[in-house]
């Protein structure tokens, strides 16, 4: 049996206890009532069945309506085959948001974002554009491969637009040359040397280019990419993208609301999105500090149709950040990481981003969170120390 084969018998023996693993009888009882805390070991939360978006109506509604699929026509061009079907093509998945995070009534003043995002070799396929304003955001007419361009202006919330990069792998140049040669007989013999030559290629760029900020990316930085920048109108640009394996582990991105409830108490709530950035979950916990100072947080993971998935559990903190131009301090920011468990408390994978709690200068108490997830394969040590998930 090759190893390809073991390894993709073993991926799916992994799904199928993970499956089972979230399906057995959870510790807990099922009819036990959640009480949020910070003493319990998952922080007071059940495995237990939720309504779709934990009865949030505003969480469904933006899930729903936040992004739109892009019929990109250069997934019908054929002569793009041999790179979008190549398993040894470099596939990685890029999300960009840019303008407010969080929805903020008092921002009136359009942002001109007008835009594009190249690459320096292979094709981008655009897969969705977010909260695309109909008659004044649009994609331009795409005529190159490897450029995306965009209208877009925001005021009270933000745009974005996610992209699947497909980068063939680098093939030798091939030289071949004829030379005579004569056997012991004295014979005649024509022999061909085919020398093999690796080009050297500059490592290929991703270039995000608007007006109020631009940013360029090596590939290698996409693997595992997941940050925020603020700009000195408290707008912000916010990129995340993964490497989509040919085999991969279950993975994908986090995002919603991190901040304050009307008693004070940390809580965030959000969507779980697949591999390519899709809803296909929601999560909610809290956050808080213990009295021994350890900074917390907890929280739970259901399906779209609010089935039980696994309880999220971990550590957060603030960190300095500066603007742009480095020249203050303006946001509470912070980052957390943590594990997801089954329920009954194994450990299955990890997850971890940004947030911001609040914006102080047009009091949101409630601010914005952003992450990646990933749950382990058979093959991989189940640690959260894998800085690449």
């Amino acid at each position: 049996m090759s190893v390809r084969k073991i390894y993709l018998i073993l991926s799916l023996f992994a799904f199928l206890l993970l499956a089972l693993g979230c399906s057995n009888t959870p510790v807990e009882s099922e009819m036990a009532i959640e009480e949020p805390n910070m003493t319990e070991e998952f922080g007071g939360y059940r495995a237990t069945d939720e309504s779709p978006g934990f009865g949030d109506d505003a969480l469904l509604t933006a899930a729903s309506e936040s992004e739109e699929e892009y019929d990109d026509p250069y997934l019908a061009n054929s002569d793009l085959d041999s790179i979008l079907e190549n398993p040894n093509a470099g596939h990685y998945h890029l999300r960009v948001i840019w303008g407010r995070l969080r929805f903020d009534s008092t921002s009136t003043t359009p942002t001109d974002w007008t835009g594009s995002l190249s690459i320096t070799r292979g094709v981008e396929i655009l897969r969705r554009v977010i909260r695309f304003e109909r008659n004044q955001d649009y994609i331009e007419p795409r005529s190159d491969r490897k450029l995306i361009k965009w209208v877009s202006k925001t005021t009270v919330h933000n745009d974005g637009i996610a992209v699947d990069i497909f980068v063939p792998p680098v093939r030798p140049w091939l030289d071949s040359s004829r030379i005579v040669e004569t056997d012991s007989l004295g014979n005649d013999i024509i022999v061909i040397v085919v020398d093999t030559t690796w080009p050297t290629i500059e490592p290929v760029k991703v270039d995000f280019k608007t007006a109020p900020y631009g940013r360029s990316f090596e590939l290698s930085e996409l693997t595992s990419l997941d940050t925020i920048v603020y700009l000195d109108d408290s707008t912000a640009v916010s990129f995340q993208a993964i490497k989509l394996d040919r085999f991969p582990c279950p993975r994908g991105f986090l995002a919603g609301g991190w901040g304050f409830d009307g008693d004070g108490r940390g809580v965030f709530r959000g969507v779980w999105m697949d591999r390519h950035g899709r809803v296909d979950g929601y999560l909610k916990g809290h956050f808080g500090v213990k009295d021994n100072g350890e900074k917390l947080f907890f929280g739970k993971w259901v399906t779209s149709s609010g089935r039980f998935e696994g309880f999220i559990r971990g550590h957060w903190d603030f960190l300095a950040y500066t603007t742009a131009d480095a020249a203050s301090v303006r946001f509470p920011l912070g980052v957390f990481r943590g594990n997801i468990y089954t329920g009954n408390r194994q450990v299955i994978g990890v997850l971890g981003g940004n947030f911001y709690a609040s914006n102080t200068l047009s009091n949101v108490r409630i601010g914005y969170f952003q992450g990646r997830w990933k749950i382990y394969c058979a093959l991989e040590v189940n640690s959260d120390a894998d800085e690449g998930f």
